[in-house]
């Protein structure tokens, strides 16, 4: 199966809870950070490239060092039967794409990934490696507050469930809007070496403070450009990319975190 690299185009392509615990820091070595985009629109690319541009050589963040490594057109197996030469072979996955609650879609508005039947990524004795993934779609990752949403559905006890040593995942629970500078806001806040998820949600509202877009409501209730949710172990949820703690086990107690 040929691997379908993505190369850097010519043109340039309120209320969150927390709790504060010390985290225990992991070796200190060089990172990589993937980046994958679905084929169903230009502004996909835009946003996985304004986000590992930033990336582009060696950062030092805390005791560690990131590099984006891969940047790659979206396919099922890149999330699930080959993951871990793709998604699960980087410590950091940024993905953009059309989604839904639980899916994402690859090549347009059907979802070719559901995440509740992925793999458990960041297993390390199974070969996983990731720590963080960021999803910029719609819906994606489902925070408490909502129907569809299931504790079970992010665990891996069974068949399904992504949580295996995955750190912490963060995208939106509402639809959202993409195409504006939410990736770059992120990336610095990122390199800051601030909490992840809390550098995400501080992109996301950053952008609706300052928006590239006609700040509308989303949808009834929903602020531009969108709330953003977050799930993670709890052991986890004050991971920075500079110190980090060891990974979780599908059976740690899992956390919530949204917008609304």
């Amino acid at each position: 199966m040929g691997r379908r690299r993505l190369f850097v185009p010519g043109a340039i392509l309120a209320m969150t809870f927390c709790l504060c615990f010390a985290a225990d820091e992991a070796t200190a070595a060089s990172r990589e950070i993937g980046g994958y985009v679905a084929q169903a629109e230009d502004r996909f690319q835009r946003n996985v490239w304004n986000f590992i541009k930033n990336f582009q050589s060696w950062q030092s963040i805390g005791g560690h060092q990131w590099k984006y490594d891969q940047y790659y057109w979206m396919e099922p197996w890149v999330f699930e039967g080959s993951h871990t030469s793709y998604v699960d072979n980087q410590d950091f996955a940024y993905v953009a794409c059309h989604g839904g609650p639980w899916v994402m879609a690859c090549h347009d508005g059907i979802g070719d990934v559901d995440l509740r039947n992925a793999p458990a990524y960041g297993d390390l004795p199974n070969s996983g490696d990731m720590e963080f993934l960021v999803v910029e779609s719609c819906d994606t990752i489902t925070a408490y507050p909502e129907g569809t949403f299931d504790w079970n559905g992010w665990r891996n006890n069974g068949p399904g469930g992504i949580m295996g040593g995955l750190h912490q995942a963060m995208g939106f629970w509402t639809l959202s809007i993409s195409d504006n500078n939410i990736p770059e806001y992120f990336a610095g806040q990122l390199k800051g070496n601030n909490v992840v998820w809390q550098a995400w949600f501080t992109a996301v509202q950053l952008e609706r403070v300052f928006p590239v877009w006609r700040p509308d409501d989303v949808q009834a209730g929903v602020a531009y450009p969108g709330w953003a949710s977050a799930i993670m172990p709890k052991k986890c949820k004050y991971d920075r990319l500079g110190s980090y703690t060891s990974d979780p086990v599908a059976s740690d107690l899992l956390y919530s975190v949204w917008e609304d």
